[in-house]
Formats: C-alpha cells, sequence, structure tokens
C-alpha cells in the first residue's frame, strides 16, 4: 500500500478537512477544480450541444484568422534564436524563424487550454481543440517559399504535440463526472453531424481515451451513446475500447478485433495484450495488421513473434525491418532464416546503397573478408571511413590495407588542402599502424609524404597530432 494511502486511513474527517481547506487556499487552479467537480448543472442536453457547436465555430474563426494573419514569407527575425552555433544559409535562418514563430503560437494556444483543463473546464477545453483543429485545416496561408512544407501538415502535426501535453495535465486534474462524459458526447456530436464533421478525429480520439481512463465514472454514459450512435465506435475507436474496457472488460478483446484495422492505436494495444495471453490470435491478427501499419507495428511484432513458430512471417518481417532501420542486430536474426544464395543475394542488394556501413557490417558478421577488401578498394568517399571499412581484415591482411590506402592518400593531398584533409590522412596511417607488419612501409610512406609537401606545415601539426611525428 502506498505511504499516503496508510496515512489517509488513520486520519479523522476533520484532519482530512482541515488539509483539503489548506490546500485550496493555496491554489486558485484546485479552488476551481473543487467548484467545476461539485457543481452539476442540470442543462438541457441538445442545448449543450448547439452551444458546444456553437462555440466550436466561433473559436475555428478567431483561430483561422490568427493563422492566416502569419507572414511565412517575412519572419519576424528579431523573435528568432539560433539553434546551432554555426553558420546559417539565408534559407535556412528563414524557415527556422518560421517554425519558431508558429510553435510559439501554438504553444500559447496551449497554454489557454492547460488552464482551462487545471480550473475543470473540460468543456471549453475540448471546444479551443476541436476549433483550432479545424483551423489548421481551413487557414489559407501564403508560404511562397515552402519554410514550413505543406502549412497544414505542419499545423496539425503541431497540433498532435499539443495533445500529448494535453493529456498531462488531464491525468493530474480531478474533473466533474458528468462535464467529462456530457463533454465527449458534444465532442462526438460535434464530428459526426456538426462543424467538425469533415476533419480527421484522432487527435480527439486519443484526448477523451485520456479523459476516460482518469475518469471511469463516465464510461458508463460514453458507452451507452456510443450504442445509440454506432458511427462514433468507428470514429472514435479508442474512446469507445476505453469505456467498453470498464464497463464490460470481457468484450474488449472482440470489439478491438472488429475496430483494430481501422486505427494503429487499438492495433498495437489488441496485438500487445494477445502476444502474452493468446499466442494463436497474436499471430492471426498480426498476420491481417502487419501489412496495413507496418511501419507503426514493425518492433512491436518482431519484438513478440517467434522466428521458429512461422519461419516465413518471420522472414517476412525482418526482411522489412532490416532494410527500414538497418540494424545489424536484426540482420544477425534475419540470417539463419535465409538460405546461403538467399543470404548472400540480400547482402549484395546493400552494396550499392548509402549505407555502406551496413553493408561492411554484414559481410564482417559473416566473415567475407575478400568483399570487404573489393569494396575498399572500389571506394572513393571520405578517407576517415576507410578505417571503419577495413577495420576487421587490417590484422589479417595488413599488407593489403597499406596497398589500397596508400594511391587514395597520394591522391587526396594532390587533389586537396586543409587541416581536414591532412586529418583524415594521419588518422589513416595511424590505423595502419594497427599492424604491426605495416610499421616499416608507413613511416617511409610519412618520410615521403613529408618531402613532397613540405611547404605544407598544417600537414606535418595533423601528423604530430596522433603521434606520427614528433
Amino acid at each position: 500500500m502506498e505511504k499516503y494511502a496508510q496515512i489517509i486511513g488513520s486520519l479523522t474527517a476533520e484532519q482530512k478537512i482541515d488539509f483539503l481547506e489548506k490546500v485550496l487556499m493555496n491554489s486558485k487552479e484546485l479552488q476551481s477544480q473543487f467548484v467545476n467537480y461539485f457543481t452539476n448543472n442540470q442543462k438541457d442536453k441538445i442545448s449543450i450541444a448547439i452551444n458546444f457547436n456553437e462555440k466550436v465555430i466561433e473559436l475555428a474563426e478567431d483561430y483561422q484568422e490568427t493563422l492566416e494573419a502569419l507572414d511565412l514569407n517575412e519572419p519576424d527575425y528579431d523573435r528568432y534564436h539560433n539553434r546551432q552555433d554555426r553558420y546559417y544559409e539565408e534559407w535556412e535562418m528563414m524557415q527556422e524563424a518560421v517554425e519558431e514563430e508558429v510553435d510559439e503560437l501554438f504553444q500559447s494556444y496551449k497554454a489557454d487550454m492547460i488552464v482551462q483543463i487545471s480550473q475543470g473546464n473540460i468543456e471549453l477545453a475540448m471546444a479551443q481543440l476541436t476549433g483550432l483543429l479545424i483551423a489548421c485545416y481551413e487557414a489559407d496561408v501564403d508560404d511562397d517559399y515552402g519554410n514550413l512544407g505543406d502549412p497544414q501538415t505542419y499545423f496539425v502535426d503541431s497540433l498532435k504535440v499539443v495533445e500529448k501535453e494535453l493529456e498531462v495535465e488531464i491525468n493530474r486534474t480531478i474533473l466533474n463526472t458528468k462535464s467529462v462524459s456530457e463533454t465527449i458526447k458534444d465532442t462526438m456530436l460535434c464530428f459526426s453531424t456538426g462543424e467538425a464533421n469533415l476533419f480527421s478525429p484522432d487527435i480527439h480520439d486519443l484526448i477523451m481515451n485520456a479523459l476516460l481512463r482518469n475518469n471511469p465514472e463516465s464510461c458508463k454514459s460514453v458507452y451507452e451513446d456510443c450504442k445509440l450512435n454506432s458511427c462514433n465506435i468507428n470514429l472514435f475507436p479508442n474512446t469507445y475500447l476505453q469505456a467498453v474496457r470498464i464497463i464490460n472488460p470481457e468484450l474488449w478483446v472482440v470489439e478491438a478485433e472488429k475496430l483494430c484495422t481501422l486505427n494503429v492505436g487499438v492495433a498495437a494495444e489488441l496485438l500487445e495484450y494477445q502476444s502474452i495471453t493468446d499466442k494463436v490470435s497474436f499471430y492471426k491478427n498480426a498476420k491481417i495488421l502487419y501489412p496495413i501499419f507496418s511501419i507503426n507495428l514493425i518492433n512491436l511484432i518482431a519484438s513478440a513473434i517467434d522466428d521458429e513458430y512461422d519461419v516465413e512471417f518471420s522472414k517476412k518481417l525482418l526482411i522489412y525491418k532490416t532494410n527500414s532501420q538497418r540494424k545489424i542486430e536484426d540482420y544477425k536474426r534475419l540470417a539463419p532464416l535465409f538460405t546461403n544464395e538467399e543470404k548472400l543475394d540480400f547482402i549484395k542488394t546493400f552494396k550499392d546503397s548509402f549505407s555502406y556501413d551496413f553493408y561492411i557490417q554484414m559481410l564482417e558478421t559473416e566473415e567475407m573478408d575478400a568483399e570487404i577488401l573489393e569494396y575498399a578498394k572500389i571506394y572513393t568517399g571520405y578517407l576517415s571511413k576507410l578505417t571503419f571499412i577495413m577495420r576487421s581484415v587490417i590484422n589479417k591482411y595488413p599488407v593489403q590495407c597499406f596497398d589500397i590506402s596508400k594511391p587514395k592518400i597520394d591522391v587526396s593531398l594532390q587533389n586537396n588542402m586543409g587541416r581536414n584533409y591532412y586529418h583524415e590522412v594521419a588518422e589513416l596511417l595511424k590505423f595502419l599502424l594497427t599492424s604491426k607488419s605495416n610499421t616499416i612501409a608507413v613511416y617511409d610512406l610519412i618520410e615521403e609524404i613529408c618531402k613532397i609537401y613540405s611547404r605544407r606545415p598544417a600537414l606535418k601539426d595533423e601528423l604530430k597530432a596522433v603521434g606520427l611525428l614528433k
């Protein structure tokens, strides 16, 4: 038992009241929560819905006007703070200045909603969120330079960030049961037949799920409303399932299986639950849901499957995961599921990709030294990367590594000047000394370099810096 619960059990009613009064005296927000929690306004249900929808319209117009007033082509540089201590191109400064201005605006919206939630005014907070969602989609803004990419997408993504922080506030606020249930019903009505009916309810579904999770007494009313208005079940699957979980927990899996293909959150929750309680159903639903929500569910499914249970499904899944995430741990898990020919073909697909590092890691795993040396030979990128490419073969093939590196060092010094290039040369020479077999050849090359480029003191400085010259 938590310590606070033990203490509460030992207190008299007078002591509890005394503590509550002192807490309330010190917080205006808690005073407002207290008033709203114990105030049960008996309004006409239809009237509430109309008022909620009207408030949403009013707020949407205000938010839209503010968003359209943003000048995305001429940002306010006086408000801009360089995010990193480096040189910025003009277009980068403009882009970040615009982003910062928009982010500040959404932070102010978030602050307003949090104040309302903290005071127990959940209905107004939800009307604000709904109005802002509509404005994000409806606002017609000029962004000639593409500073936000697609402004509508940027606005909605910003609203998703706001939603996460609103959830935090909901988790620590005591709300009136009737107010929560009525607010959820009004919001659902606004999306089904009201002002918000053209827009995605996903953000609101998450918020209302959090509301029910923290106010289980409101679940019965919401559940009954969803049963009377079945369209709300598909619009707000997470909210509906949260109500089901409280009202009829035995029905939750059945209902979740009906809705899982419509919502990634429901799909993830169902698979996570069944991966522990019902492996047969887990595999059945994983095969259905993986093609629909591959990116979102890949890690969850991969962590729960047994590769020997269904080899072909595991292979398909791990090929996708390895291709998209390029982690050597995934490849090591995938490799035993391949035939030797399949394995070689899979590795080969990465040879000419930008993920040279992953290609080398796979070659190292399979101890394909000849292929590593061949890749090092044809590699034309930064010298600094050669040390990574040849790290597993330097001790077994020191002479070959030196012979591969020498002409690349010569070309780099012939074509480039500057400390960055000299540092790369110095590091590569130091790496070649990893094998003592290269000692004479490396120091002979250093001597040759110093003679040819005697007028490059910075080169000698870099050689000294890594301990190759005194």
